[in-house]
């Protein structure tokens, strides 16, 4: 492709020149903070910049050096969809949509979802809020299964360039994202990553944490050349009103509804925002009931967080679109104040938080082409008791916003005045996120975090300040009122986010239809320990609670429109069932997965993303011996017993994949990777005896499905066994002789699992009956234990905190592994080629 200068690229993608700012961005980079008004096209300034340096930047040198993955968060309530389809939309007129994906991080399964995973050297742009991206840095991932935590975190705190929008409106979750650019400074990551952060207000006093004291570049849009178009937008004026509202909650909507109908011209938008989603649909609800039945009545849309994102993105479409003759009015709430591009000649605002009130006036005459704009704001109505209605903001921000306010009453002011305009603020006490902080988080066993219990949201307290935290409930029709032994995960179309309060008063009305995902897959009833922050939860489409025109709410009797999907949503978790469409041998298995370790870091370092060649070596040789443990006797049986006829195996194996679907372990919670670790630990086994790394290559043996990581123990009903288990593993229980790639292999050895568990105990060659003196005198951890230090947890902990080590880096090693594994599995799934 042709080269083209920046300002080609932006005229081709978006049909108008860059800004100047916009031309600095990307001559000189990303800068650490970026200062720009609403409406100045941040999200140009942050995803085209990127993409030009990225693909067409004349100096090869310098699109190497530019971060593969663009990770664009925005404040929750924001759109992501609206915000995805702007991005593909200028990918696709730049002629590069067979070059760069786009992906959306949420909570739900997707068909296509893992495909910038194991793609790592493809360009990317991640979209998602800050819940969805906070939560996978600090290895939490709202949404995803536990096993796939770390593979998330592992690739995304490697050659990312994160783009935090408005980030002035995201609470505590500032001072976490400056704080994890601190530690990946400090620790050290493999290939790098910078943060921009962007916001219209100036103040960069909150980046300044523990661990990222300083910020080294700052951009502001307004002390560039802004031309005449920029000016326009920053000159634009909207006249300060205050329009007095009555105090009681229950006449408060018709009010406001009358207020906004009163004001309304023809072939005009009318914007409300309301601060909750509960104040937004009631005042919707009065709008619809005074102009039923008139005669030119102006189109009427609710816009609030509490939808589907099908019916959110129709919504958000329909209220940006030029308004018909007879006008249109929205009702919204925080979800316009970033990435929705809306304006209107009439906005009336709940007064909040100077940060979101600046985002909100920028919504209003936003294209500066309305001669008598104007910004109405009122307080919230009090509660039953006589309080303000003030959240989710805390009463001392709306009275120094409504003060300001009243000293510009009757003022046609801008934008940039909004912004420049100072204003008394607390220091609110917020969680700071710190470095043992995410040394604990490293380790992903349930019920390691004794501060919050087995359960609990352990990241809340640093991805977002919210006094009642959501969930994700997706709704499905059950004929017989209850999952399936297997339900499938959700698909993000199919989630509507919901207050967790609301979800437990509905689920303790109808019992019977919540249910949410257990650690095994299938499906228990709902209780009120589930509801926190980010949980799944499905629902029968006759439980009600929602509508496709207004959203959430506890009053829709149901039943619920189920989300059509064109195929069957995935399982959050990795299957458990290694499947294939033909049979495949141990040794051709492990063969595949090396070589595809030095595949994925090669394709890395031809685009400049180069991992030091010693931790490649040590993760392809991890890849070699990774599946070691199927050749185990309860693995081969899972795969070869009960197969259905015509699918039998064409041998006596060892098989690493069938060509079926329909096995089950006989022992349940049965982990082939252990014995693989266990194998490579035993006494008589010499694989790595000439390794440089022989305990990193244990642990990617170990991880390489995220389920046996730093700490490991046997599930509750295995340690009260006559001969306990741990993960389905016994001593004595046998393993080989295997053969391996390179005429290497694996002797026939008794396996001991209670070496994991203290120093000096057992050689690899403890005999059964000794296990349950083991057991008693602790060394194997019965159910309820407290996770404590053992040998192998010992032996990970030295090796995350090596010196050159970390906890980036080597969770970026075991999503190398993973990553290999992944796309051997996939070319199983392709007709067989000859040799």
């Amino acid at each position: 492709m042709a080269e083209r200068s920046f300002v080609e690229f932006v005229r081709t993608a978006t049909g108008s020149p860059p800004y100047a700012y916009q031309e600095t961005l990307a001559r000189d980079e990303l800068p650490q903070a970026l200062c720009a008004p609403t409406g100045c096209g941040k999200t140009v300034a942050a995803v085209l910049p990127w993409l030009w340096r990225r693909l067409a930047h004349p100096k090869r040198a310098v699109r190497r050096a530019t971060p593969g993955r663009l990770v664009y968060v925005l404040p929750q309530r924001s759109s992501t969809e609206y915000t995805r389809r702007v991005v593909v939309e200028w990918i696709e007129r730049l002629g590069h949509s067979a070059d760069v994906d786009v992906h959306v991080l949420s909570v739900g399964a997707e068909p296509e979802a893992d495909d910038w995973q194991v793609r790592p050297a493809r360009p990317a742009v991640l979209v998602g809020t800050q819940d969805a991206v906070l939560s996978r840095l600090l290895m939490r991932g709202r949404g995803e299964g536990r096993s796939s935590w770390p593979l998330s975190f592992g690739l995304l705190h490697a050659g990312s360039q994160f783009v935090f929008d408005e980030s002035h409106l995201m609470g505590t979750g500032l001072e976490t994202s400056a704080q994890l650019q601190g530690l990946r400074d400090e620790l050290g990551t493999v290939g790098g990553s910078s943060t921009m952060w962007m916001s219209a207000l100036g103040d960069a006093t909150r980046l300044g944490t523990p661990d990222h004291p300083t910020v080294a570049r700052m951009v502001n849009a307004l002390d560039l050349p802004v031309g005449t178009e920029l000016a326009r937008r920053l000159e634009a004026t909207r006249t300060v009103e205050f329009a007095p509202m009555p105090t009681d909650a229950e006449s408060y909507p018709d009010a406001v509804a009358a207020e906004l109908l009163r004001r309304h011209r023809p072939g005009t938008r009318t914007l409300a925002i309301l601060n909750t989603d509960e104040r937004a649909c009631a005042v919707r609800a009065s709008l619809a009931r005074m102009v039923a039945g008139r005669a030119a009545a102006p189109e009427l849309i609710g816009l609030h967080a509490l939808l589907r994102p099908a019916e959110r993105a129709v919504l958000v479409e329909r209220s940006a679109r030029e308004p018909a003759a007879a006008g249109r009015i929205v009702v919204a709430t925080q979800v316009v104040e970033a990435g929705v591009e809306i304006t209107s000649r009439v906005l009336l605002t709940e007064v909040a938080s100077w940060p979101a009130l600046v985002q909100r006036a920028g919504r209003c005459n936003r294209d500066g082409r309305e001669p008598d704009a104007r910004l109405l704001w009122t307080w919230p109505p009090t509660d039953g008791a006589g309080g303000a209605h003030h959240a989710p903001y805390s009463e001392p921000e709306l009275r120094r916003t409504a003060r300001v306010l009243i000293g510009l009453e009757g003022c046609a002011v801008t934008g940039t005045r909004l912004a420049r305009t100072p204003i008394g603020a607390d220091t609110p006490v917020r969680h700071v996120l710190r470095r043992g902080d995410l040394l604990r988080l490293f380790d992903t066993l349930p019920g390691v975090d004794a501060e919050v219990g087995e359960g609990a949201d352990e990241v809340a307290r640093w991805v977002r300040d919210d006094a009642d935290p959501h969930v994700a409930v997706t709704w499905r029709h059950w004929p017989n009122g209850r999952p399936r032994d297997r339900e499938p995960y959700p698909r993000r179309v199919e989630i509507c986010p919901a207050p967790a309060s609301e979800v437990a008063r509905a689920a303790a009305r109808r019992p019977d239809r919540w249910w949410t995902l257990d650690r095994t897959g299938g499906c228990r009833p709902l209780t009120p320990d589930d509801l926190r922050p980010g949980a799944v939860v499905l629902a029968d489409a006759a439980a009600g609670c929602y509508d496709v025109a207004s959203g959430w709410g506890l009053h829709h009797p149901g039943p619920v429109p189920v989300v059509p999907l064109d195929d069957e949503p995935g399982a959050a978790e990795e299957s458990a069932v290694p499947c294939a469409e033909r049979w495949i041998d141990l040794p051709r298995h492990l063969a595949d997965v090396e070589r595809d370790v030095r595949l994925v870091a090669r394709e890395l370092a031809e685009t400049g993303f180069v991992i030091p060649g010693h931790l490649v070596e040590s993760a392809a040789v991890a890849g070699r011996y990774h599946d070691v443990g199927k050749a185990h006797a309860a693995f081969q049986a899972m795969l070869c017993d009960d197969c259905p006829p015509g699918a039998e195996p064409p041998g006596p194996g060892p098989w690493a994949k069938s060509g079926h679907d329909q096995g089950r372990h006989s022992r349940p919670h049965f982990r082939h990777e252990l014995v693989s670790a266990l194998a490579l630990l035993h006494p008589d086994v010499h694989l790595l005896n000439d390794a440089a790394d022989a305990e990193l290559i244990t642990y990617l043996v170990a991880a390489h499905h995220g389920k046996v990581r730093v700490s490991v123990r046997p599930m509750p009903d295995e340690a009260e066994r006559t001969v306990p288990r741990v993960l389905g593993v016994e001593v004595g229980d046998r393993l080989g002789p295997v053969e391996l790639p390179g005429d290497r292999w694996v002797p026939a050895i008794v396996l001991d699992p209670t070496v994991l568990f203290a120093d000096g105990v057992g050689d690899g060659r403890r005999s059964p009956a000794g296990v349950a003196d083991a057991a008693r005198a602790g060394v194997v951890p019965g159910p309820g234990a407290e996770v404590r230090s053992t040998a192998w947890t010992e032996r990970v902990l030295r090796l995350r905190d090596a010196p050159g080590m970390g906890p980036f880096r080597l969770a970026f090693l075991e999503a190398l592994v993973r990553i290999a594994d992944r796309r051997a599995g996939r070319s199983y799934l392709l007709p067989a080629t000859s040799p």
